[in-house]
């Protein structure tokens, strides 16, 4: 008979199945039943959970002080970024500046040199000191910049602040390009969801295809794109109907124009029933087709559910297309085929 034991912990519990305990009666074993005996704490849930809640809240607002006092941060660190690009821009035309006073001066002082007149002579060391005291000024202006950013640098950390500015110039590209499309898709499908209640399926389905490789997941593309498969099959339904009537119409009379018509149809998707009569149509119209030209012994290949070909035994030992129904461009007539196609079919009849 099991009999109860009680455990203190959950080690008394490992400790009890690793042991187990035998019966007197030798072969028998019967297992004791185990209870675990918990200590209770007088304990107030609705206590606990104001005191999780109260927690909980002092986070939140911890969290909120937090994120407001970074984002002050951040915009003072915007802003000396901003001082420091204004003093690149004018360390830029600082350098541009004792760029042309320097050019200005070798040439001067060149001429000068060179002046085969006095007055010529006289102006060019004229403009030679007005280069030279541009190139002064100029070199001051460069230095006295310089100075500004190497203190600016010392004082902010400006790869860090060029590498946030462009992160957060790549993220506002990556919201205006979200809603650059979004605003194409939704353009789109107004005009794809008018172009089908016109009932043209084709161009509604262009003008969905181009954003199913950026987001084939979008429940408004994926809504109509059911729309237009919908609408896809009634078409290819219709066709299939008439093609199947105009068969049956031509059957006696011109038997290789019905299994022409039957031949160009595309089964995939159809109704199981329109399917399956379909192919019952093609089969009897290419026997009958067979029987006209008089081929020797045409074979059936079926490899699957409203999908088939007419095959003869071609002079190279392969087999060859007589026609063909659902099987793709491969399989037009007067293709060649392998020999295994036609050890898998059987008589036409």
């Amino acid at each position: 008979m099991a009999h109860e034991v009680t455990l203190n912990s959950f080690a008394d519990l490992a400790r009890f199945f690793e042991a187990g305990e035998a019966t007197e009666e030798p072969g028998e074993y019967v297992a004791p039943v185990a209870t675990i005996e918990r200590h209770s704490e007088d304990v107030d849930p609705g206590s606990n959970l104001r005191d999780i809640i109260d927690e909980l809240e002092r986070a939140n607002a911890t969290l909120t002080t937090i994120a407001r006092r970074d984002e002050e941060a951040r915009n003072q660190a915007l802003s000396d970024l901003e001082r420091y690009d204004g003093l690149m821009d004018q360390l830029h035309r600082a350098e541009t500046a004792l760029a042309r006073a320097r050019e200005l001066l070798d040439r001067a002082q060149a001429i000068a040199e060179d002046a085969f007149r006095e007055e010529a002579r006289e102006a060019a060391n004229h403009v030679v000191a007005i280069a030279q005291a541009g190139d002064q000024r100029a070199a001051e202006l460069v230095l006295g910049i310089r100075q500004q950013v190497d203190a600016l640098a010392q004082d902010v950390d400006i790869e860090r602040l060029l590498k946030l500015r462009q992160r957060m110039q790549e993220q506002e590209q990556a919201k205006a390009a979200q809603s650059e499309r979004a605003e194409r898709l939704s353009v789109s499908l107004k005009r794809a969801s008018a172009a089908l209640d016109l009932g043209r399926v084709e161009e509604a389905r262009a003008l969905v295809g181009s954003f199913l490789s950026e987001d084939p997941l979008d429940a408004c593309v994926a809504s109509l794109l059911d729309r237009i498969a919908q609408a896809e099959l009634e078409i290819k339904v219709e066709q299939a109907e008439d093609a199947l009537w105009d068969a049956r119409r031509s059957y006696h009379r011109d038997p290789a124009a019905a299994l022409t018509r039957l031949e160009a149809l595309d089964v995939e998707g159809l109704p199981q029933d329109l399917g399956g009569q379909l192919f019952g149509q093609w089969a009897r119209t290419a026997a009958r087709v067979c029987r006209q030209r008089e081929l020797c012994e045409p074979l059936r290949y079926t490899p699957g559910l409203g999908r088939g070909a007419v095959l003869i035994r071609h002079e190279s030992g392969a087999y060859q297309v007589v026609s063909a129904l659902g099987m793709g461009p491969r399989w037009s007539p007067g293709a060649i085929v392998g020999e295994r196609y036609g050890r898998s079919a059987r008589p036409l009849r």
